[in-house]
């Protein structure tokens, strides 16, 4: 059994104009990652709830956690969330939901992301302050840290890589300043999302080590970004036990070869990367688990007795 760390999904007034929805809510940047640009086409894909259920079962993906995106508008942020809380309701063995949060709303961001939580979400994310337009040391963020570090909820942050290739939406954040942060709040399970930028070699250093140790590193867009090597090494350096499974789609992983999002590709590459069986069971879904607790543990039982896990360790 997979449980998908992070995904995306949206209604379907977005899905049928996503420029013309983004740009109504100036929402500027994510309109320039999910639209085509005269002969570049996005990556991003798009996926019903049916198409995504579908997706999911193809590929042995039992749940899924459907992200908040970095909304650089508050609006788009409370609203992103009534969408989670009603798809969660919806499908509870399914889907699993975090919250989107906009600090420089104030004290409003505060108590939109406490209701959130309070109402069912189970985190918090995917927050990426160089877009969203707020410092590290932004003291709402930092009262939402302290707040989720008190609860024993995860935060999840967007970290891109500093080299490598440029590509549309590419917005770099000082690794230092994560470092820092998860330093800072030792307590608090953070997830750095896309291999965290590549943190997880720094952690060669020792002193980074010990800063990074409440970090989790999610997958997501790894075959857009990294080489299938990575899971194998990045296992040796942190281990198996901080790695999470997420995929980012409806992300189209493979644009060259496939025109829709999926993941059953990903998952077989995952899969034949070189962990062990036990490393894979951690990565596709225990590491999981253990991070969000009892609250997991009780979505997963259920699909658990049904005898899948068998199953899909045979599929994979």
């Amino acid at each position: 059994m997979i449980i998908d760390s992070h995904v995306h999904r949206y209604p379907e007034e977005v899905i049928n104009d996503p420029e013309g929805w983004g740009r109504s809510l100036k929402e500027d940047h994510w309109v320039n990652l999910v639209t085509d640009r005269g002969s570049r086409r996005s990556i991003q894909g798009w996926a019903s709830r049916e198409r995504l259920l579908a997706d999911m079962k193809s590929a042995c993906v039992k749940q899924v956690v459907l992200m908040g995106w970095y909304w650089e508008q508050e609006e788009t942020c409370r609203l992103q969330n009534e969408w989670h809380l009603r798809w969660v309701e919806e499908d509870p063995e399914r889907m699993i939901g975090f919250a989107a949060v906009q600090p420089r709303a104030g004290d409003r961001a505060f108590d939109d992301v406490r209701r959130a939580i309070d109402s069912g979400l189970k985190g918090i994310g995917e927050i990426f302050p160089a877009v969203q337009g707020f410092t590290m040391r932004n003291q709402v963020w930092i009262r939402i840290l302290e707040w989720a570090q008190e609860i024993g909820i995860p935060v999840n942050l967007h970290v891109t890589e500093p080299a490598g290739h440029h590509y549309e939406g590419k917005v770099y954040g000082p690794l230092s300043e994560y470092e820092c942060l998860a330093k800072e709040f030792s307590n608090l399970k953070f997830i750095f999302s896309h291999w965290g930028g590549g943190l997880p070699f720094y952690e060669l250093n020792k002193e980074c080590r010990k800063s990074l140790r409440n970090v989790f590193y999610d997958t997501s867009a790894s075959p857009l970004l990294y080489d299938h090597k990575i899971f194998r090494v990045v296992a040796d350096i942190v281990g198996a036990d901080r790695i999470l499974f997420g995929s980012d789609y409806p992300i189209r992983l493979y644009p060259k070869e496939e025109q829709q999002p999926g993941f059953l590709r990903f998952a077989e590459e995952v899969a034949e990367s070189g962990l062990t069986e036990e490393e894979l069971f951690q990565v596709f879904r225990g590491n999981l688990e253990r991070l969000l607790g009892d609250s997991m543990s009780m979505q997963t039982t259920e699909n658990t007795d049904s005898g899948d896990t068998a199953e899909d360790k045979e599929e994979l």
